[in-house]
């Protein structure tokens, strides 16, 4: 998750945990146990995490051996789910300016065709890249942002295994440079606005979905650019009784304000060009951007019941506003 503002202290983290509060009443009640239909899904969740959090991938820094790896491993798994690739290759490289230097980096691009031709798109995105190693420490990013790369993985897996809707087609984006700026989804951003080809009705972003509060919510950010948004997040709770929230907030400079999660991760240059989003994700915790954001601090289950949830979100035929 890239934060433009600042860093948040382990203090005010806790204490942004002990001040978040459960579901509206007009909702079905949260549960910290979930109902989910995908038994084979833990332990291919928790592989992939596992992978991708290794030393071998030496925290997935951008254009490092680390990335080349994680890299390897994601396109590995697209030819094991049985995805297509968008372009001619699913990397396709892109480059930056960043602090004096021009950086190239790769984004993963991988897609399920409609099963009727369609112009309509939904896309996932997760970004893969992380801190990288600094000395002898090497930062894991198991949350930030396996933990999405999986649940993005584990939804193209169950879309190809069943859909319900035939005239839409799937994109799924690991997308790189995330942490120094989001470069990796305006790169996209870019090649979709050259493409009169598709109409994105929406995309999906997936940043740290692994670790959540003491209420085990998933955090959604963009539901204004859902149609009958209420409607739908009952529907979605009912199906896995997992807690859906909408607002967050955080202590910084001693007081209590929102946060920029309009800003914070790689929905916002969909945003800005003018696409309907959401955004899946939990608040920061004091393992985040850490040596200590490491597979057996998630929930596994948890991830899952989110991963299902996206794909209950994304088999709703009518989600947004016609323009």
């Amino acid at each position: 998750m890239f934060m433009p503002l600042t860093r948040y202290r382990v203090v005010g983290l806790l204490l942004l945990l002990s001040l978040t509060s459960g579901c509206s009443s007009n909702l079905p009640e949260c549960s910290s146990t979930f109902t989910t239909t995908w038994p084979d899904a833990t332990e291919q969740i928790h592989q992939d995490i596992n992978q991708l959090a290794s030393a071998e991938f030496q925290g997935r820094k951008t254009s490092s051996l680390g990335s080349q790896a994680a890299q390897d491993y994601i396109i590995a798994r697209f030819h094991q789910v049985g995805l297509k690739p968008w372009q001619a290759e699913f990397a396709i490289p892109f480059t930056f300016d960043y602090q004096f230097s021009t950086i190239t980096g790769v984004n993963l691009v991988a897609t399920i065709p409609a099963k009727v031709p369609s112009r309509r798109w939904r896309i996932i995105t997760a970004h893969y890249d992380h801190l990288g190693q600094k000395g002898s420490t090497v930062f894991p990013g198991a949350d930030d942002n396996a933990s999405g790369v999986a649940g993005m993985l584990a939804i193209a897996q169950r879309w190809q295994q069943q859909t319900d809707i035939d005239n839409v087609n799937l994109m799924l984006v690991a997308t790189d440079a995330e942490e120094p700026g989001l470069f990796g989804s305006y790169a996209l951003v870019k090649l979709l606005q050259q493409d009169p080809s598709i109409d994105v009705e929406l995309s999906v972003n997936l940043d740290m979905i692994g670790h959540p509060n003491r209420r085990r919510a998933i955090y959604m950010e963009g539901e204004k650019n859902l149609a009958q948004f209420e409607a739908i997040r009952a529907q979605l709770m009912q199906k896995t009784q997992l807690c859906i929230r909408t607002h967050r907030s955080s202590l910084l400079s001693g007081r209590l304000q929102k946060a920029d999660w309009l800003r914070a991760s790689d929905h916002y240059p969909f945003h800005k060009a003018g696409y309907k989003w959401v955004y899946f994700g939990v608040p920061p915790h004091p393992q985040y951007h850490t040596e200590y954001d490491t597979p057996d601090t998630l929930d596994i289950d948890f991830i899952v019941a989110v991963a299902e949830t996206v794909y209950q979100l994304l088999q709703i035929d009518k989600l947004t506003e016609s323009p």
